[in-house]
């Protein structure tokens, strides 16, 4: 797969656009743009000095009581709170976005609640495991536990506190545990003796997964390298976390390459945590030698955990009824929102649509979904590597595009999964390209879930996530033949009525590539961050909502929408500093405003 190596591919046209010239960090429909002031890079000397500093402190931070370490994360959680605006500012900046044009007002509200929300909630996060921790010496416990047939548990878990409960909406978290027939089993973080993580960090968000995973659930300080698309983001991330930087638990640098290695060949970096792509991955790992040959061994001498990326694909279950107008529009905007976060800069993005060929609504929703395509406000990638990887799937797409601007949606309807457009299936494009794959199945729900199943499983690169789409009557009815299949459907999580990608903001959940995944074939990865209630051998997460709620995106299309759509998102950004009642209600009454059809009650009326 060559998309657009979030950290480290050994592409050469992507590496000096990932871990070169600091600065860059924008694209617009012109082309790349210096957005940001550049960042220096951390002198090699002081990398060193770096690592040195945050290893003397792997053993106190190790024995530090949780209490001690939840008032650090505490602190942490105040600072979000004055530096939220310069992180919004920064955000912005790193995308190539101007904060100040109401045209790009989606654009600005994505990328607050992409910084803003993301850092508010692994902050609490954290603080939650570790007061759990404080007060009981256990972490949080699941609220029920059910054996599966093939020998899982599915384990239900909590949004969060009585504000993240709220905004869920009534969402359903579940952990799917194999552990051998008996009940699920947790363990202690603090049990986890001394260590070092070195992270690679994400260049599409400024997500703190990869730094309070480590802290937090495996008891480790950390060295973070920035990616450099992320530079000036991460800057105020540090100022975010200067408890934590200035007692020498956590330490932040910034370069490329060089930095980069430093950090992974360390001697006293125990493992390392990336985000990126498998191209990245094989470097460290395999370092040249040919992972082909089962000869050869991986260079790497430490174990290396991998969030990479995945075709993820959005299974539209035909109902057992007609679904009405009003569900199929809003059930196309939600696909296509979705499909645009962050400019489709998201390692769980939808990139293959699966219908029923036989759906007698197929043609309708698939109509549904071009006019929204279409009318969607556009895009603006600033990937490095988006102009290529654009151009190769418009090219798989047939030369053409929903519209005729730059970065205007590609779709194609109708791929054979073993026609000429399985480039589509095969390469995570990291930019706005969805592709269609009609399943020639009746449209009974056992036929068609059965065969989708195996779809997904077989013909789709990587199992980072899956989101399916079910009306709730038709789910009610076929709820035990719906079980089964997500039993057997091989990704890390799995959103029902749900935007997987949102999972990964409840850190309760895991977020990573199923496991099994081999080094010589890494696909979506190895390893997960998240699990704050420390299960062991967590296979993947499973979130169940109502067919319409108010989890679902929705776009933005008229100029009141996005300026509507930023005070959604500025309510966001102040509610994940610190959750009360009024800050949610605050949100619930922007989200009145910005789209009344998407209120509790215009879902009950429709």
């Amino acid at each position: 797969q060559e998309h657009s190596g979030r950290a480290w591919p050994d592409l050469s046209c992507l590496l000096a656009s990932l871990f070169g010239a600091m600065g860059v960090s924008g694209a617009t429909a012109d082309g790349p743009t210096c957005r940001t002031a550049a960042v220096s890079e951390t002198p090699l000397p002081q990398v060193a000095l770096e690592i040195e500093r945050v290893a003397s402190k792997a053993s106190e931070w190790a024995a530090l009581p949780p209490g001690a370490k939840k008032a650090l994360l505490v602190e942490c959680l105040a600072r979000l709170q004055s530096h939220r605006e310069q992180l919004v500012a920064e955000a912005c900046a790193a995308r190539g976005y101007d904060i100040r044009e109401e045209e790009q007002g989606h654009l600005v509200a994505d990328a607050t609640i992409m910084s803003t929300m993301v850092v508010g909630a692994w902050l609490r996060g954290g603080v939650r495991l570790l007061e759990a921790l404080e007060k009981t010496g256990r972490p949080p416990a699941g609220r029920r536990a059910v054996p599966r047939p093939d020998g899982t548990w599915r384990v239900r878990v909590g949004a969060g506190g009585p504000g993240e409960e709220l905004m869920s909406d009534g969402a359903g978290f579940q952990l799917v545990v194999r552990s051998g027939g008996s009940e699920p089993v947790q363990y202690n973080p603090m049990d986890s003796p001394p260590s070092v993580t070195g992270v690679l960090g994400a260049g599409n968000t400024e997500i703190l997964n990869d730094i309070i995973d480590p802290l937090c659930r495996l008891n480790s300080v950390v060295v973070y390298k920035a990616n450099p698309v992320m530079a000036g983001p991460n800057r105020v991330k540090a100022s975010i976390l200067a408890p934590l930087i200035n007692r020498g638990y956590l330490s932040f640098v910034y370069g490329g390459i060089e930095q980069g290695r430093a950090l992974t060949e360390s001697s006293k970096v125990d493992r390392i945590l990336l985000t990126g792509s498998q191209h990245t991955y094989d470097a460290i790992v395999w370092g040249g030698r040919d992972k082909s040959d089962p000869k050869e061994q991986p260079a790497a001498t430490k174990p290396v955990l991998a969030e990479l990326g995945s075709v993820s694909p959005y299974v539209v279950v035909p109902g057992d009824s007609p679904w009405t107008v009003k569900e199929i529009e809003a059930q196309a905007e939600a696909l296509v929102a979705y499909k645009l976060l962050n400019a489709s800069h998201v390692c769980a993005s939808p990139q293959v649509l699966v219908t029923c060929r036989h759906w007698p609504q197929r043609d309708e929703f698939l109509r549904a979904v071009k006019r929204r395509l279409a009318s969607a406000p556009s895009a603006r990638c600033f990937y490095p590597g988006a102009e290529r990887s654009y151009a190769r799937h418009l090219e798989a797409a047939g030369g053409r595009a929903v519209r005729d601007e730059a970065w205007a949606p590609i779709f194609r309807e109708d791929v054979s999964a073993s026609g000429d457009a399985t480039f589509g299936l095969r390469d995570e494009a990291f930019c706005p390209a969805l592709y269609e794959v009609a399943i020639d199945s009746s449209p009974s729900f056992k036929d068609f879930m059965s065969r989708v199943t195996d779809f997904c499983n077989d013909e789709l690169w990587g199992n980072l996530s899956c989101t399916v789409v079910v009306d709730d009557r038709t789910l009610a009815k076929h709820r035990a033949d719906f079980d089964t299949c997500l039993d057997a459907m091989r990704f890390g999580t799995i959103g029902v009525n749900f935007p997987a990608a949102s999972a990964n903001y409840n850190p309760a959940l895991p977020w990573g590539g199923f496991p099994g995944n081999d080094s010589r074939d890494i696909q979506s990865g190895t390893g997960q961050v998240g699990n704050f209630c420390c299960y062991v051998n967590v296979e993947k997460s499973i979130v169940f909502q109502r067919f319409r709620n108010l989890q679902s995106f929705a776009l933005a299309e008229s100029p009141r929408e996005r300026a509507l759509a930023k005070a959604r998102a500025h309510a966001i950004a102040k509610m994940a500093c610190g959750m009360s009642v009024m800050r949610v209600a605050k949100v619930g009454a922007a989200q009145m405003k910005m789209k009344p059809s998407h209120t509790m009650l215009a879902m009950f009326r429709a």
